[in-house]
């Protein structure tokens, strides 16, 4: 065989070995994300993640056989990688902020951190997640406004919708109130909410002052852990219902928050 049919024949059997190792690959690729989405069902990050490693794959595959053809061929490929490497350098100097937000998009996807459907806040900004991609998440405000956040904002933020949440209504009680008879109707408000309602995950619990109010009243706490889902709807209804008992009482409530 001559040096070049044989040059020719390895570099087809290489080739060959490529797509045989990108078939592989790819196949291990939809396990993997089929074992995600069963552990995590969120089928958007599943096809997201599906998706970012079967290009980078692509990608690594087409650099390969782009090197390897240009070997043959008698191209010099170190001087075109150190050119690519040096243009690369500039480029990333210049897209810094963008690779940042790619790499913590891929970090959220790979760790679920976050789902669709999660209600987070980050900063003094708070909204549902309706999408999450490798650049951009994208969050539904309370107002109904579309906000579009870049994933690299999101390294510190408050996640309401991670396996349960608690329900906190703060209320402000007359300062001429005995300290035990508000700490009992709370209590009581409590407990008839839990019976007829069933929302609590665990008993809720009335704490007694934990700070005062400008004008000396005192200030008591409610809390209950619930489900994610039903923690607004459980504040709204604690607070209509201490609104109801304070004025069978005749008490006047400052407030609740």
């Amino acid at each position: 065989m001559t040096p070049q049919l044989w040059h020719v024949a390895s570099l087809v059997v290489t080739l060959l070995l490529l797509v045989v190792g990108y078939a592989v690959v790819l196949r291990l690729i939809e396990r993997l994300v089929l074992a995600i989405s069963r552990r995590h069902p969120d089928a958007i990050r599943s096809r997201t993640l599906g998706s970012l490693l079967t290009n980078l794959l692509r990608w690594a595959v087409a650099f390969v056989v782009l090197v390897l053809i240009l070997r043959e061929l008698g191209v010099d490929v170190q001087a075109i990688a150190v050119s690519a490497g040096v243009i690369g350098i500039v480029v990333g100097l210049g897209a810094q902020a963008l690779i940042r937000d790619l790499i913590t998009g891929i970090f959220l996807l790979f760790e679920g951190l976050l789902a669709v459907g999660d209600e987070i806040k980050v900063g003094d900004q708070s909204g549902t997640v309706e999408s999450i991609g490798l650049r951009v998440t994208r969050l539904r405000m309370l107002d109904g406004a579309v906000r579009v956040m870049p994933n690299g904002l999101l390294t510190d933020f408050a996640n309401y919708s991670a396996e349960w949440a608690r329900a906190v209504v703060e209320v402000t009680v007359p300062r001429t109130v005995d300290v035990e008879r508000a700490l009992t109707v709370l209590r009581e408000v409590a407990d008839a909410w839990a019976r007829e309602t069933s929302t609590p995950l665990e008993p809720p619990v009335a704490q007694g002052i934990i700070r005062f109010s400008g004008g000396g009243d005192a200030v008591f706490r409610l809390m209950a852990r619930v489900q994610p889902s039903r923690r607004q709807d459980a504040e709204l209804e604690l607070r209509r219902r201490i609104r109801q008992a304070f004025d069978r009482e005749q008490w006047a409530a400052l407030g609740a928050s």
